[in-house]
């Protein structure tokens, strides 16, 4: 008797659990399964401007989480600064202009369906350089003898950086889903290794001509250079 209570408790908790389980089952199968935003493969224009100039690209999608970017940066800036104080000895007054120019072959993979985040890499064509020239602001006085502002001298240079960089990064914004017209931003940087300086210097400079390899030195920081970009994309 004992034996068939237990047989008859067994199969009565069985049964109920079937039960259970095809009704999960069942619920699960009716659950509508959320679509994919809107997927519209081809090219895209993309506008820009940060750390590495006002930019036009070109966008095409390869698939839904994979695109690539063929693009342009381009800026100009020129200045002046001095060295030293008024009070110094000698003052040298700088001219200086920064060149911001460079192409760039982008990869970019959006590990996520739904979002526009994505992993970026591949490598800018470094055209980047910075020139100047400087000269004494007034004669120098030295043990009582003066020396002119020619006699002085001046020195003439320009640092060049290396040509192929590659670059690594991140961002947000993807023109191939949803709307056609998205925010775009990007940051990482490119490795364009230390600078390389060129320099000639005339009259009492002169002796100063081989200090390339310290200002070089000086400018390592530089290797490493950031990229921080926003701009419009539009699917075309």
């Amino acid at each position: 008797m004992q034996y068939s209570y237990l047989i008859l408790l067994l199969a009565t908790s069985l049964s109920a659990y079937c039960q259970t389980d095809l009704s999960t089952d069942q619920r699960q199968i009716n659950t509508p399964t959320r679509p994919l935003p809107p997927y519209r493969p081809g090219f895209a224009v993309m506008l820009s401007a940060g750390s590495a100039g006002g930019g036009v690209a070109v966008g095409y999608s390869i698939n839904r989480q994979l695109a690539a970017r063929l693009g342009l940066n381009l800026f100009s800036y020129s200045g002046t600064l001095t060295s030293g104080k008024d009070t110094d000895d000698i003052q040298i007054g700088f001219d200086y202009k920064l060149k911001l120019l460079n192409t760039n072959l982008l990869l970019d993979y959006y590990p996520f369906k739904r979002s526009g985040f994505r992993l970026t890499g591949g490598a800018f064509y470094n055209l980047n350089q910075i020139s100047f020239f400087g000269k004494p602001v007034k004669d120098v006085k030295f043990n009582d003898i003066t020396f002119t502002i020619d006699e002085v001298g001046t020195l003439d240079g320009r640092a060049d950086f290396n040509k192929i960089a590659p670059y690594i990064g991140l961002g947000f914004g993807n023109p191939y889903t949803r709307s056609r017209l998205k925010f775009m931003a990007d940051v990482g940087f490119f490795y364009q290794q230390s600078p390389q300086i060129t320099f000639k210097t005339t009259g009492l400079l002169e002796p100063s001509s081989d200090q390339g390899a310290v200002i070089e030195n000086n400018l390592k920081p530089l290797k490493y250079y950031p990229i921080v970009t926003i701009g419009l994309a539009y699917k075309l």
